[in-house]
């Protein structure tokens, strides 16, 4: 079988051709660092040290704070970090008095602090005590960026966080996902939550600094409305 001369020289093309694509493809992740403090060496990412403490976080997506001389680092889970809500995958820290606490839409009353694991997380006080709740992933995995808010619901010192949230006088359920219902009857309170039929799979992960982005900010989405604007 004869092969033309430009058939030995397009292979390689599109060999290279192939090897540019992938190598555009793949998010920029920063490197690592490592501190030193009172003996103690850290290394990761956002790394913060004080007289006493060093810590790092793992991942690139996670954030770390001083309070009280004490370092706190939290990384979020994978479903967030894949699924960023539109406004940017932002984890933050706080602190009140000797408490702090690291996650998303984190709650400060009562002299206490809680946040919530992922960004489509809740957290409320009631009584004086705080309680965070967020999907599960499955569902943030399924809905990402509208994954819907979840609520919140007292009966006299229940507090329970879901979906669907329906209350007796001393009692209160909440479904896991949106798609859940629960009914009261009879004084008698049911939940039920159909099972996520959806498998997502990730080759890589998400560019750190564009995940943290608004989403018209990130460069997909201003590559996709381009290419839209061209056709």
């Amino acid at each position: 079988m004869n092969k033309r001369a430009s058939d030995f020289v397009a292979v390689p093309m599109l060999l290279a051709l192939l090897g540019l694509t992938l190598l555009a493809s793949t998010p920029t992740v920063p490197p690592t660092s490592c501190l030193f403090a009172n003996g103690k060496t850290a290394c990761g990412y956002s790394c913060q040290r004080s007289v006493n403490d060093v810590r790092c976080a793992s991942t690139p997506y996670g954030t770390c704070a001083m309070f009280h001389d004490r370092v706190y680092c939290f990384d979020p889970p994978l479903a967030a970090i894949h699924h960023p809500p539109d406004e940017g995958l932002r984890p933050e820290c706080k602190g009140i008095g000797d408490e702090a606490a690291c996650g998303f839409n984190c709650l400060v009353a009562q002299g206490k602090i809680a946040c919530a694991r992922t960004p489509y997380g809740v957290c409320r006080e009631h009584l004086g005590e705080l309680k965070c709740w967020d999907p599960p992933e499955s569902v943030i995995h399924e809905l990402g960026a509208r994954t819907p808010r979840p609520g919140c619901l007292t009966a006299s010192t229940a507090l329970e966080c879901g979906y669907d949230c329906k209350a007796s006088r001393a009692e209160v359920k909440c479904a896991a996902t949106p798609r859940g219902r629960c009914e009261k009857n009879d004084f008698r309170l049911e939940c039920f939550d159909p099972p996520s039929l959806t498998h997502c799979a990730h080759a890589q992960p998400p560019d750190p600094a564009e995940v943290r982005k608004p989403k018209h900010q990130r460069r997909e989405v201003q590559a996709e409305e381009s290419g839209s604007a061209a056709r």
